[in-house]
């Protein structure tokens, strides 16, 4: 048995993704069919509808959807649970596990994956995952996902989908398991095996795919079956997928014949890494390392076809072929952090970059990084999309010689970093972040008890910009040469730019910025603009961008590919090494469509939001959240009032999470944003006739949002609007006052308990504390024995915050503590 038609590319492409586990599973029944139990052989769905139709009287004519739908409660467990538990793995189980997989979707409701995975020492971890049960992703390669999407033996209790009105409840509430297969179906390498090709199923989920959602550059997605007909043939063709002659066991054979000895996840980690890793690291710490680390190389080839200059960040290649400037910053960096290495004084140390937008940070932190690399210090760079493992601080501890960790857009890592460093008991540790200069505030509270230093010296002077001009002709790209006649007057212009935006002028012939935004904007198509758009939004809440199946959901899919030309009029780049997160190429730029769009695409500006919040739905639960995942950090930006929708979308923002509320209901934040918008609206018109139903929104959205979920941030908001209620006419404001006081004094003992520093508690609390005092107020014994607690705390955390220090001082005075 063999392909029908793959060419030798298509073959390379397939056996590549195989050993590197690029490939997603979706099997029926015929993948267990040579699996047994006490019963015997495990049946197909025809003979298992056979088995029912003995049970139930009903006709062999009939689906085994509505057969199923005639069992009773009592005869499902001996019929249906026990009929396809404790089963004995087959061959076809025992040649899957030979290779490692992504994600393995399953229709069957037998325990054969399980106890195949759990007979002996795997490749990977089995993680079992039930229909109902909430959205979580794996770790890392060492962990394989089994998800059950019509129930499984081993949760019966959850419930089986056989019935069509089990089928059709699960579309109507949006599962999420059925929405991320829908997703990663539509251009994930997959491979789909034991199934009719009537399977109703299987129709649903390849109607997401087409030749346009599937992507060139991964391994082609197969069809496996022994049908060999036009049927066959043209769903491959209008799916864009290869078919296989033969049976699952047969295609695994084949796998196994021309992959003999596929690598373990650690051995696909570069071998350059391995090295590093010392003995007594766990196999899952260092895999979880390499997930969120990469290793800096000391040396590189020269690049040749650099996107660097069109905005890019800049690759190891374009830093050893000297695409980038010298600026006195990365060499005064470079000093700096030998010092600190060699300073055996102190612990772990963090030196932060904060400058501007468009300051050229980025490249600033990478080339002086790659220069401590060359020098043989082993330097690592943190991937945007890293949760940052717990086991960091010990694979840290354990790396022989000094260690320098890279981390660009520091703010979304602050916290887990300063939890890492906190864990790393050694001096010669230095940490080189950047970020802009406007968090500076938020990162020095975070970071309190870190070892900081901050450097923010990183102008464009006239020299750079003259280096500048002369890197754009030396690689072609000078649009007029009569800059080189007039450097000096064209630098002296530039110097008063970010670094960035010089770029932007550099290659558009030196027209102000808002023209050349105006004016590639108008050379896109509205399929191209909305696209950008949705990027430039995702990656404004997120640096690390959006998942490229989520963008084929979000936003228009046709021309997609063209758009990752530099060429293109607003070109998309990968972030991420494995290409799965896809953001704008040059993201100053971005950041001015973005602008842009707020002025003069309002319209399009709300459908991307709405369109982006809905697609990103499935992939975010509490156990994301947690996690620290990508699209629950984008999401959790994307929903925030104060600081994205209020801000970009206006009196608009309002019809965004109306949109939007069916599919976010569950979640504690999307009530506490709808709170504040209520509570914006109400101090907005205070005196409108409508503001009071506003404000009592408010109140009722936030208790909602504490009453799914008990979180700092859900009692920090409530307490917060309770202060602005209880100085409204006909309010109680002792009333309103103590439940504030109560909840506000809440969320500082759970982020106490969870090691957090966050301010916004402390100020709430001692903003309105000192409101109601001077307006009458006053505060019984244990109210003050806690305010004076506070108090205390916030003079030690938060010495350098003005405002905080400010209210500490009035409050002191007001109540003599």
């Amino acid at each position: 048995m063999t392909f029908k038609n793959i060419t030798s590319s298509q073959h390379d492409a397939f056996i590549s993704s195989l050993a590197a586990g690029q490939y997603n599973l979706l099997l029926g029944a015929g993948a267990s069919m040579d699996s047994r139990n006490a019963f015997g052989l495990l049946p197909s769905g025809e003979s298992f509808k056979e088995e029912l139709c003995g049970v139930t009287g009903a006709a062999s004519k009939h689906s085994l959807q509505r057969v199923f739908s005639l069992l009773r409660e009592d005869q499902i467990e001996p019929h249906v649970t026990k009929r396809f538990s404790e089963c004995h793995p087959g061959p076809t189980p025992k040649l899957l596990s030979h290779f490692i997989w992504k994600r393995l979707f399953t229709w069957n409701i037998d325990d054969v994956i399980e106890n195949e995975y759990t007979s002996s020492v795997k490749k990977q971890r089995l993680i079992s995952i039930h229909y109902k049960d909430e959205f979580r992703e794996a770790s890392n390669l060492s962990e394989l996902m089994v998800i059950h999407l019509h129930g499984y033996v081993q949760a019966p209790e959850k419930g089986y989908v056989f019935s069509r009105e089990h089928y059709i409840q699960q579309v109507q509430t949006i599962n999420p398991w059925m929405s991320v297969l829908s997703t990663f179906i539509k251009s994930e390498p997959m491979v789909i095996s034991g199934t009719s090709l009537d399977e109703p199923d299987l129709d649903y989920y390849l109607s997401y795919r087409s030749e346009l959602t599937s992507r060139d550059d991964r391994g082609p997605s197969i069809l496996v079956t022994k049908e060999d007909d036009a049927i066959t043939a043209d769903l491959c063709r209008r799916h864009n997928l290869l078919h296989f002659r033969g049976w699952t066991s047969e295609f695994l054979e084949y796998c196994k014949a021309k992959l003999p000895h596929p690598p373990t996840p650690e051995e696909l980690i570069p071998n350059e890494f391995q090295a590093l890793m010392p003995t007594g690291i766990t196999r899952s710490a260092s895999i979880a390392f390499h997930s969120d680390f990469e290793l800096i190389p000391g040396s590189a080839s020269p690049s040749t076809n650099s996107r660097f200059q069109y905005g890019h960040l800049p690759t190891w290649q374009d830093l050893a072929g000297n695409l980038d400037i010298a600026r006195s910053t990365g060499a005064d960096l470079v000093v700096q952090i030998e010092q600190m290495l060699q300073d055996a004084t102190s612990p772990a140390k963090l030196l932060l970059l904060a400058e501007r937008a468009g300051a050229g940070k980025t490249t600033v932190i990478r080339r002086a990084a790659f220069e401590l690399a060359k020098r043989g210090i082993k330097t690592f760079v943190c991937s945007a999309l890293s949760r940052i493992d717990r086991t960091t601080s010990e694979v840290l501890n354990a790396i022989e010689g000094p260690i320098v960790v890279l981390v660009d857009n520091f703010a979304d890592q602050a916290a887990a970093i300063a939890e890492t460093l906190g864990r790393v008991n050694r001096s010669d540790v230095v940490v080189l972040a950047a970020e802009r200069s406007y968090r500076s505030n938020y990162l020095q509270t975070v970071l309190h008890d870190t070892n900081l230093t901050v450097s923010d010296s990183l102008t464009l002077s006239e020299i750079d910009a003259e280096r500048l001009i002369d890197k754009y002709f030396e690689t072609g790209n000078l649009g007029d040469h009569d800059i080189l006649k007039h450097r000096k007057n064209y630098a002296k212009r530039l110097s008063k730019d970010p670094i960035a935006v010089a770029c932007c002028r550099i290659l558009n012939d030196f027209k102000p910025l808002e023209r050349i935004v105006d004016d590639i904007i108008g050379d896109a198509s509205e399929d191209e603009f909305d696209r950008y758009l949705c990027t430039a939004l995702a990656q404004h809440c997120f640096m690390g961008g959006l998942r490229y199946e989520i963008l084929l959901g979000a936003a228009e899919r046709k021309g997609i590919r063209k758009q990752f030309d530099s060429q293109n009029p607003l070109p998309l780049a990968y972030s991420d090494r494995d290409r799965d997160y896809v953001v704008p190429e040059n993201s100053t730029f971005a950041e001015n469509v973005l602008e842009r769009a707020i002025s003069n695409f309002r319209p399009s500006l709300l459908r991307t939001f709405i369109s982006l919040a809905n697609e990103l739905q499935p992939f975010v639960s509490r156990a994301t959240i947690k996690r620290r995942t990508p699209e629950a950090r984008l999401a959790g930006r994307l929903f925030d009032y104060d600081d994205i929708s209020g801000k970009l979308l206006g009196n608009a923002a309002e019809q965004f999470y109306d949109a939007t509320r069916e599919r976010w209901k569950w979640n504690s934040r999307y009530w506490e944003q709808v709170a504040l918008l209520n509570l914006a609206n109400y101090q907005r018109n205070s005196e409108d006739d409508d503001a009071i139903e506003h404000l009592d929104q408010a109140v009722q959205h936030a208790r909602h949002a504490v009453a799914i979920e008990l979180h700092p941030f859900g009692l920090t908001t409530l307490g917060k609007i309770l202060m602005t209620q209880m100085l409204v006419p006909g309010y109680s404001m002792t009333a309103s006052f103590n439940e504030a006081f109560d909840r506000l004094a809440k969320a500082i003992e759970k982020e106490a308990l969870w090691s957090r520093r966050a301010i916004q508690p402390f100020l709430a609390l001692f903003r309105g504390t000192d409101r109601y005092l001077e307006h009458g107020g006053s505060l019984d014994a244990q109210q003050r024995d806690a305010l004076r607690s506070h108090l205390t705390t916030a003079d030690y955390r938060f010495s350098k915050e003005n405002e905080v220090v400010e209210i500490v001082a009035s409050l002191r005075r007001r109540v003599k503590l």
